[in-house]
């Protein structure tokens, strides 16, 4: 694949993974864009065109995650690998003079951004793109959940059942590994990658994606759902504070576009094409 002339660094790695249909292996690909001042911005992972799904049919406290749904992505697409982190957001809030989101305390460098809006994510998005002159955005749900998934379609990507520490403590349950049962975030990235090469697709925060608040409507490729109430968007993936069964790749959530909450941030995508 071909990505348009600009400068980035990449890095190549074989990982397997089992498709929605048989396994096979994906070779993994990850870049950083140059931002204007010869700085890098976030890494980004290549995600392969294909099909997946998307939803589940299950209910939890916060409502149905369904439909589960055949999704087709017809174009590849980048996006960071980790959730964008509070050096990332201060480094934008500092050039534009904007307020720095509190971090309650609990650190910043390569803590997650948090108490962030959608309205916030949206112009770092506008600042990265004038920045490397590549366009960055949030994703869609689908493009979200499609890239979570990793070419699987069980309820997480390892598998069907929560796992312990795997990405998430659920401190109801108890023996977390060591340092992983504080109520709040983490270092993003500090667990194991899933077959794409993300980090805390199910837990560390919550994230934003582009689509309206809508209760009937879902969209069955990685177009947005742009219908319902727009001034409530979707938040995607379980957090720190979630509960196991929360943290499923079809929990779904939406809030105010105003809205800023401890447990949410986010993640770009990266057009290629």
């Amino acid at each position: 694949m071909s990505l348009p002339a600009k400068a980035f660094a990449v890095l190549i790695l074989p990982l397997s993974i089992a498709s929605c249909s048989e396994s096979t292996s994906y070779t993994a690909e990850f870049f950083t864009d140059k931002l204007s001042d010869g700085t890098s911005g976030p890494q980004l992972s290549i995600i392969p065109a294909g099909k997946g799904v998307a939803g589940e049919e299950y209910t939890t406290s916060i409502g149905y995650l369904g439909p589960q749904r055949s999704i087709k992505n017809n174009t590849a697409f980048a996006i960071n690998r980790a959730e964008v982190t509070f050096a990332q957001y201060d480094k934008f809030a500092n050039a534009t003079n904007r307020a720095l989101p509190d971090d309650r305390g609990w650190g910043r460098g390569d803590m997650p951004v948090i108490n962030v809006s959608w309205m916030d994510a949206t112009a770092y998005a506008k600042w990265l793109t004038e920045q490397t002159n590549q366009y960055y955005r949030l994703p869609s749900e689908t493009e979200w959940e499609y890239a979570a998934r990793a070419g699987t379609k069980t309820v997480y990507w390892w598998g069907e059942e929560y796992i312990q520490s795997k990405e998430h403590c659920d401190r109801d349950i108890g023996g977390c590994t060591a340092g992983t049962e504080a109520a709040q975030p983490w270092i993003s990235g500090r667990y194991s990658a899933n077959p794409y090469g993300l980090y805390d697709v199910s837990s560390n925060v919550a994230e934003w994606v582009l689509d309206c608040d809508e209760e009937k409507i879902r969209s069955n490729d990685t177009t947005p759902v742009k219908t319902g109430n727009c001034e409530n968007r979707v938040v995607k993936g379980g957090s720190y504070s979630d509960r196991a069964h929360n943290t499923r790749l079809s929990a779904r959530d939406a809030l105010s576009i105003d809205a800023k909450y401890p447990s949410v941030g986010f993640r770009l995508v990266r057009e290629v094409y």
